[in-house]
């Protein structure tokens, strides 16, 4: 080795000492000594990667790894950190091949397997991310967080009981981890165990109060067990946690105040059927209130008696104050709404499905896919061959609400008649569904808007729902608080459907 690079390795070795005892402005300006004389030595530019993740810059630090592999392309902690910049960036399939090159100049780099579970994880792939795990808990069990991201991926795919052990696990190594615990919180929910998931809940917000990801989850668990004024404070700390994405609007926040002549925008914040069943707190609101729809709803919501003026989406709104749509009970202490329906169908549509579907037989709207792309649709969406036993009561008509997602399992061998490729086909969502819907006796139909849309319009609609459903419908009863002609049949088993829909089977049987 020159003496030039020596005199180089004894500083890129100040400068990691630097690093390592988080005095990191005097380690950049090191590393940075160390470029300006040799542009290429890569392990610097490396570590000046590294810096700059930790700065909070991803982009940059992106660029930097880039360079270090440029220079010397075969070193897998540069490919590993590279895939930690993709992620921070929200590029989990280039991450993912990020880490396959780490592991193929070292097969056996267990940070590159979890960091590749983490890819796949983001990817939405948790089997690939479950593998990973376990791949790099054999080669290293004792990395940090490993655990916890194997209970979690076991959650992902519906392993519970696993994911519990693992989970606990990670509590028992990691014992003042709030993620470790909010994790294991999230199991015992879905594994019905909710005074237990409650006690984890509060116990790690002993030791962060303000953490907003445990007050959310916690705020959750309230609901879902029917605590709802307890759940408000959490509830509004969704955005705070990430659970929603926040629009960081400037100006002021809505409390719950008389406007006193100012302009109030609520908005949409999420999905479409949150919107349906949020909407009817719009007309009591009191004062200038505008409301900004997703564009495919305003048609129907045109139809809410004493809706204020709709906006789209990027449109130029003069506004004081804004509140999103499902901050409003939170807001205003206000109850639910007990005025259904609160949506209607247009009455010429109705009458032309009404021509369609014809007045034979027991009619029955059915839905069995939500949307695949949410996480939350684990457990919720229902194999079309489950109907089954309905279509075998006697007089039965299977009639398809279902769009797009999910229409590919009209193969299964099962008499569901489909409304043709113009229902719900313009711009305007749920207007033909609606009609549709006064057109049939009964909806049934899993966790999706279609519950939603039927309940706004009064119509008989059956729910089939998970052994532990989202919060809205919470535990143990038949109906909803949210919709008077809704009846709630829930899993005795966890993913068992069969007596869910023995059960329905046998109350049509009976009516």
């Amino acid at each position: 080795m020159s003496r030039r690079s020596k005199q180089l390795e004894a500083a890129l070795q100040q400068g990691e000492h630097l690093h390592a005892a988080g005095r990191l402005q005097e380690a950049e300006q090191v590393y940075r000594q160390i470029l300006a004389v040799d542009p290429r030595h890569a392990d610097t530019t490396h570590m000046l990667g590294v810096l700059a993740m930790q700065s909070g810059h991803p982009d940059a630090a992106l660029d930097l790894f880039d360079g270090a592999i440029a220079v010397k392309p075969l070193v897998s902690s540069y490919h590993l950190h590279r895939a930690h910049a993709l992620l921070a960036l929200g590029r989990p399939t280039d991450a993912v091949a990020a880490c396959r090159i780490a592991l193929r100049t070292k097969s056996n780099n267990a940070e590159a397997y979890q960091v590749l579970g983490h890819a796949h994880s983001d990817a939405l792939q948790p089997g690939e991310a479950l593998r990973a795990y376990r791949e790099a808990a054999r080669l290293k069990p004792d990395l940090p967080n490993l655990f916890n991201n194997l209970g979690t991926a076991l959650r992902n795919i519906g392993a519970l009981e696993e994911a519990e052990t693992r989970l606990r696990e990670a509590v028992h190594r990691a014992p003042n981890d709030p993620g470790a615990q909010l994790n294991l919180s999230r199991v015992l929910k879905d594994l019905g165990k909710t005074a237990d998931a409650e006690s984890l809940l509060r116990g790690a917000l002993r030791q962060q109060p303000s953490d907003p990801v445990l007050l959310y989850n916690l705020s959750l668990l309230l609901l879902l067990t029917g605590r709802d004024a307890e759940a408000c404070p959490g509830w509004e700390q969704r955005f705070a946690a990430r659970a929603v994405p926040d629009r960081r609007d400037p100006r002021q926040q809505w409390s719950g105040e008389d406007l006193n002549g100012r302009t109030l925008l609520v908005y949409a914040e999420q999905g479409l059927g949150d919107t349906i069943q949020f909407c009817r707190y719009l007309p009591a609101l009191a004062g200038n209130v505008v409301f900004e729809a997703p564009p495919r709803l305003r048609h129907l919501l045109a139809t809410l008696p004493g809706a204020p003026s709709m906006v789209s989406p990027g449109e130029l709104v003069t506004a004081d104050l804004v509140c999103p749509l499902m901050s409003i009970p939170a807001r205003t202490g206000m109850p639910i709404p007990t005025k259904v329906p609160y949506l209607a169908a247009e009455p010429d549509r109705v009458a032309r499905w009404r021509d369609r579907i014809g007045t034979a037989g027991l009619k029955i709207g059915i839905a069995w896919q939500g949307n695949p792309g949410r996480t939350q649709d684990r457990g919720r969406s229902i194999p079309l061959r489950a109907f089954a036993p309905l279509a075998a009561v006697p007089g039965v008509r299977l009639i398809g609400l279902q769009k797009n997602d999910g229409t590919e399992q009209l193969q299964y061998p099962i008499a569901v008649e489909t409304l043709g490729p113009d229902f719900d086909s313009g711009p305007d969502g749920f207007l033909d569904t609606a009609a549709a819907m006064m057109c049939v006796d009964l909806v049934i139909t899993c966790d999706t808007s279609i519950a939603h849309l039927a309940g706004a319009l009064r119509r008989p609609v059956w729910v089939a729902l998970q052994t532990v459903p989202n919060w809205r419908w919470q535990l143990g009863r038949e109906d909803s608080p949210w919709y008077p002609t809704m009846r709630l049949f829930r899993q005795t088993e966890r993913d068992e459907w069969e007596p869910v829909f023995a059960a329905m089977a046998a109350a049509l049987a009976a009516a």
